[in-house]
């Protein structure tokens, strides 16, 4: 619909310029010109007298300060004014041989559309890219500063709302903000994206960038002093004090819904013909040197905003736009000048795929674990969440689960948690590439509790206590492991135990960290024989509470892993007699 309206404006372009035009010799057209700059501040005075209003503020903009203009380019102003009663206007007027194109707008009107977007950021964008001040530059840039500020703020707190857990480890390059509201922008109202990808084009980038980012520098140096974010070695990172706000909110809002507004307010200025007129000449320009690329293709041309949102392994950066895969991840692995040699085999996952990749790197095997995430659907995830249903929230989409995964382990590991290191990751790809923990399961040694005489497993009684002060010691840190079941507890040759499986684990303080206890006691017993007594169970749930506790556990979390609330959902494959047995030591534990 755009397209065709732009398209038609146009045609009906050139019979504007022909009824408006004077048939004069050209004059140089540079904004630097005295001449030129007098003329249209005397054209900026008429309009503002016509209305009895005065004049606040006037810069350039569009094709002549971004560079891409020719000689009969049209001169592109935008102009606040006060007590102007009226909606935006525009104003074509001719000028010794060339066209001058005037938005004006009322001050108030302007002012909130920088603040909340209220007329579709039609006036505030005016602002965010290159400009060119003519009347009042202090006040233009205080605008601009504003404009951005709002922008920022509304990203940052997008990246919360989308990345609950990887937004705390991402580093930000402040270009991200610059990148993403015109990639929002564009996605909302298209015939922008020729403006944006003119301005960006590979001879005029650096100098465009560079004045759009002087703005949001200012701006990120505000919420700085604001505790919103803080700089790490040239990076951004998101405080607490911002995520704990828009967590805390009621009824919080993504920045897509409040963009419907916009949309909506920018399809009611498209419906003037005069408003399009600058876009209408984007496209001229754009088509003119780029006539393979079709109008669907448009946004898929600007930068990927996403290559700016790091996080930081061992190979360098990953981004979020990041796409490697197995093969990819080798290379970057292995010297330049080796030989790929790798092997690769499916090693497990039921809801997910996991793969063990082994190939050589500096003459030295090595192992690598691979996780496909997986969105969850159908049969394999109904059962689950019908078990837990009103007990515990399971993240389902794939990437949610990646972001999890990587969030907290990054976290924990940091802390000298014992986790794999994640050697990278691949958010387009939905892969993850951790270290291999070389060892056997816990529940190897769980069976062995269960089937022989307490005396002869007392190394494997010390390793349940040591699971417990490990599980207490995350839930110190404020993580709760969300699936800390003993198949996903790798014990080493040297008796040191990882936690290898964190796609459910979240940083919620004092969470449902009862899950964690309940889950690893219950699942436990399910080893037990359905007929046998449950005294095995309750010895390894006595060593796991016994280091649980040692450790600054809580007994009302071990309390709570008694209640009904746990034991319903692991009736279905927890012997009954075990269940009961269990929920009894957690019920006593707790009451002391």
């Amino acid at each position: 619909m755009f397209l065709k309206k732009i398209k038609f404006i146009r045609m009906s372009r050139k019979l504007l310029v022909a009824e408006t035009s004077v048939e004069e010799e050209v004059m140089a057209t540079r904004l630097s010109s005295k001449n030129l700059r007098g003329s249209v501040l005397e054209i900026c005075k008429r309009i503002a007298g016509s209305h009895k209003s005065q004049i606040i503020s006037a810069c350039f903009h569009g094709p002549r300060v971004c560079g891409y203009a020719d000689e009969k380019s049209d001169v592109n102003v935008f102009l606040v004014l006060g007590n102007f009663r009226s909606r935006p206007r525009s104003y074509l007027k001719p000028l010794n041989g060339i066209n001058v194109f005037i938005l004006a707008v009322d001050q108030g009107a302007f002012e909130g559309d920088v603040e909340q977007g209220l007329l579709g950021e039609f006036a505030a964008e005016k602002i965010t890219v290159p400009y060119e001040p003519l009347i009042n530059k202090e006040y233009l840039q205080r605008q601009e500063v504003k404009a951005k500020k709002r922008i920022v703020l509304e990203l940052l707190e997008n990246i919360v709302l989308e990345f609950p857990e990887l937004s705390r480890e991402l580093l930000i390059q402040a270009e991200y903000f610059m990148y993403e509201a015109m990639m929002r922008r564009a996605r909302l109202f298209l015939p922008v994206t020729y403006s944006f990808l003119n301005m960006l084009r590979r001879d005029l980038r650096r100098k465009n960038v560079e004045s759009m980012m002087k703005g949001y520098s200012k701006a990120l140096d505000e919420l700085a002093k604001e505790d919103q974010i803080t700089f790490s070695n040239g990076h951004i990172k998101i405080t607490n004090n911002l995520m704990n706000t828009v967590r805390g909110r009621k009824f919080r809002l993504p920045l897509f819904l409040k963009s419907f507004q916009r949309a909506a307010l920018l399809h009611i200025l498209s419906v003037l013909p005069k408003m399009m007129r600058p876009l209408a000449y984007d496209e001229e320009v754009f088509i003119r040197s780029n006539r393979g690329i079709q109008a669907e293709e448009l946004v898929f041309q600007l930068e990927d905003p996403k290559k700016y949102l790091l996080i930081p392994t061992p190979f360098g950066f990953a981004t979020l736009s990041d796409k490697t895969g197995i093969e990819d991840f080798v290379r970057k692995a292995v010297p330049a000048g080796e030989v790929l040699d790798m092997r690769i085999e499916e090693v497990g996952g039921v809801l997910n795929s996991v793969y063990l990749l082994t190939f050589q790197r500096n003459r030295e095997e090595q192992k690598v674990i691979v996780k496909k995430f997986k969105d969850w659907y159908g049969f394999k995830w109904f059962p689950l969440a019908l078990w837990a249903l009103g007990t515990k929230t399971f993240a389902v989409m794939g990437r949610s689960r990646l972001e999890r995964e990587c969030a907290v382990n990054q976290f924990l590991h940091s802390q000298g948690f014992p986790v794999p290191t994640i050697l990278h990751f691949s958010p387009r790809q939905s892969l993850i590439f951790k270290d291999f923990i070389e060892g056997e399961k816990l529940t190897e040694l769980i069976k062995r509790i269960i089937s022989r005489k307490r005396e002869e497993v007392t190394e494997e009684a010390a390793l349940v206590r040591e699971v417990g002060r490990k599980i207490a010691e995350a839930h110190r840190l404020g993580v709760t492991l969300g699936d800390c079941k003993p198949e996903n507890i790798i014990v080493t040759n040297d008796g040191k135990t990882f936690f290898v499986d964190l796609e459910q684990a979240t940083r919620d303080g004092n969470g449902n960290q009862a899950w964690d206890v309940a889950e690893f006691l219950y699942y436990s017993g399910h080893y037990a024989s359905p007929v046998s007594p449950a005294n095995a169970a309750v010895f390894i749930a006595k060593e796991f509470i016994m280091g649980y506790l040692e450790a600054g556990g809580k007994r009302e979390t071990v309390r709570k892993a008694g209640s009904a609330r746990y034991t319903k959902v692991f009736s279905i494959f927890t012997p009954p007699q075990v269940l009961l047995a269990v929920s009894n030591i957690c019920k006593k534990t707790g009451e002391k």
